[in-house]
C-alpha cells in the first residue's frame, strides 16, 4: 500500500512540475513576445559552428549550403566568446527557389545540414534506426512525421 501511495505522490509532483514549467514559459514568452524563433526583419537566419572560420571558405561551403548558395547572401563572422564562428544567410530578393518550396525552410535546412557536415563530416539522421523497423502505430506515425518535419522548423 505504501508503494502505491509513493508512486501516486511521485506522479503528482511530476505533473505539478510540468505545469509550473508551462506557466513560466508562457509568462516569459508573453513578456518577450517571442520564443527565439521570430522572423528577422531582413530575413537573416544564423547558426553557430564550432571550428575555425578559415576552414569555411567563401564558395567552398559544405554540400548542403553549396546547393543553394547561388540563391543566398552569406556572411561568416566570429562567434561571441571565441566559440567558433557564425554563418548568417538569407535568400536574395532577386532569386527564387524551386516552386512550391518555403524559402525559410530551405534556408534553415541548408544551414543545419552545413553545420553538421562541417562539425561531424556527415548529416545526422534519426532514420533509419539501427535497431530496424518498428510496427506502425498511431503514436509512432506521429513521431515519424515530427522527425521528418523537424529539420526545417524550430529555433536554429
Amino acid at each position: 500500500m505504501a508503494g502505491k501511495a509513493a508512486a501516486a505522490v511521485g506522479v503528482g509532483v511530476g505533473i505539478a512540475g510540468v505545469a509550473a514549467g508551462l506557466v513560466a514559459r508562457t509568462l516569459v514568452k508573453k513578456e518577450r513576445e517571442s520564443d527565439g524563433d521570430a522572423e528577422h526583419p531582413e530575413g537573416w537566419k544564423a547558426v553557430t559552428i564550432l571550428g575555425d572560420a578559415d576552414d569555411f571558405p567563401s564558395g567552398g561551403y559544405p554540400d548542403p549550403l553549396r546547393a543553394v548558395a547561388d540563391s543566398l547572401e552569406i556572411r561568416v563572422r566570429p562567434a561571441p566568446g571565441d566559440k567558433g564562428f557564425e554563418v548568417h544567410a538569407r535568400v536574395r530578393s532577386d532569386t527564387e527557389l524551386a516552386s512550391g518550396q518555403d524559402p525559410g525552410r530551405v534556408l534553415r535546412t541548408a544551414l543545419r545540414d552545413a553545420k553538421q557536415v562541417f562539425e561531424t563530416g556527415e548529416i545526422l539522421r534519426a532514420t533509419p534506426r539501427p535497431h530496424g523497423e518498428r510496427p506502425p502505430t498511431p503514436l509512432g506515425g506521429a513521431v515519424d512525421k515530427a522527425e521528418d518535419e523537424a529539420k526545417g522548423e524550430g529555433v536554429l
